[in-house]
């Protein structure tokens, strides 16, 4: 694969970790009374692993395709469908092929599900947000963000102003709608959950990629990896004691958490990843971590659903044999099937190649 200035090692192992993150969320194996509550408490936030991936994307975007001018829109929604759309329609095809074989059940809701869940729309309604592949919620957030990236990108380089207000006008915009959709006869919860408090996270990483872009000598005082880890670690910790105050359960608590999370967290750590020399850095660019950083997006896909039961309930039930296999696994995928379909349909439906 060829590399270019779009490739940055560090940030293909931090995708590992934070994929990581979200096993854990998903398969603590800290419930047991002998272990603190605090650690505990610690690990309920290991959800920010999902965080973590919208800050890189809305930067990881933005670094790429901000100068093109204009935009080869062909190209650039044919390298976004290569990217993340084969693997996700293989396994989710397979959750439910899965699905019925073990129950033998279809009726008109399961078709339902089938279709939200194809199209990466079922995020927009509360009745199928979990369904087919659950943790893939998060993917319906990642196909609007690519659709509506480059209208944002034409409306930023007239005026830098929308890079701050954008998410404030998005944000209230789906709020609105939301508070209109909100009627009896909305039976599936169309437009019913909150994910418009996440847009924040996206406008982070276009910050980020924005200030690299501009070739600004920025010089700091201090270190932006540990600023961003300090601020990471801070949330870990006291998040529980500020949902105990603050409704951070609410759309505007949860945008305003998700805007402290990204912005003084997340887009730290990734600018020193990228900056700054240090041992998290030199680890994470590792030839082993990029490897696992690359398959990552498999392992987020599969991490939870019918292949993690099947290894608990066939082969062995212990929490790091099931993650290791998983691991391993989602190399293996990766290799013989993300990486050659992703070249194919770039070379055969692309009128050029992005790595």
């Amino acid at each position: 694969m060829k590399t270019h200035k779009h490739f940055f090692p560090a940030l293909t192992g931090y995708r590992a970790i934070a994929a990581w993150m979200i096993f854990v969320y998903h398969f603590t194996p800290f419930n047991s009374p002998k272990y603190p509550e605090w650690i505990k408490r610690i690990i309920w936030e290991f959800h920010i692993g999902v965080d973590m991936f919208f800050v890189l994307s809305g930067f990881l975007i933005t670094y790429r395709y901000f100068n093109d001018r204009p935009i080869h829109l062909k190209k650039y929604l044919v390298n976004r469908i290569a990217r993340i759309y084969p693997m996700y329609f293989l396994i989710t095809a397979a959750v439910f092929v899965v699905g019925y074989l073990l129950n033998q059940n279809w009726g008109t809701e399961k078709t339902y599900e089938l279709l939200t869940s194809v199209t990466m729309t079922k995020a927009l309604f509360s009745s199928f947000f979990l369904k087919g592949i659950p943790q893939g919620w998060t993917l319906t957030l990642e196909e609007m963000f690519y659709l509506t990236a480059p209208l944002y990108f034409i409306l930023i380089r007239k005026s830098k102003k929308w890079l701050y207000t954008l998410p404030f006008v998005l944000f209230i915009a789906f709020a609105a709608l939301k508070f209109i959709f909100d009627f009896p006869a909305n039976k599936y919860g169309f437009l019913q959950t909150n994910i418009h408090a996440y847009i924040i996270e996206f406008f982070a990483g276009i910050g980020l990629a924005l200030l690299l872009l501009s070739k600004r000598s920025v010089k700091l005082k201090f270190s932006a990896t540990w600023l961003g880890i300090g601020i990471i670690l801070f949330y870990l910790l006291s998040r529980h004691g500020f949902a105990q105050i603050f409704n951070l359960k609410s759309d505007i608590g949860r945008f305003l958490e998700m805007a402290f999370l990204s912005i003084l967290g997340i887009a730290p750590l990734l600018w020193g990843l990228i900056h700054e020399n240090t041992f998290l850095k030199r680890l994470l660019s590792a030839k082993t971590m990029v490897l696992l950083g690359k398959s990552s997006y498999i392992f987020y896909l599969i991490h939870k659903g019918f292949i993690p039961v099947l290894i608990n309930d066939y082969i062995w039930d212990n929490k790091l044999f099931i993650f290791i296999l998983l691991n391993i696994i989602s190399i293996l995928l990766f290799i013989w099937i993300e990486e050659p379909l992703n070249h194919y349909i770039r070379k055969k439906f692309g009128s050029t190649k992005r790595t």
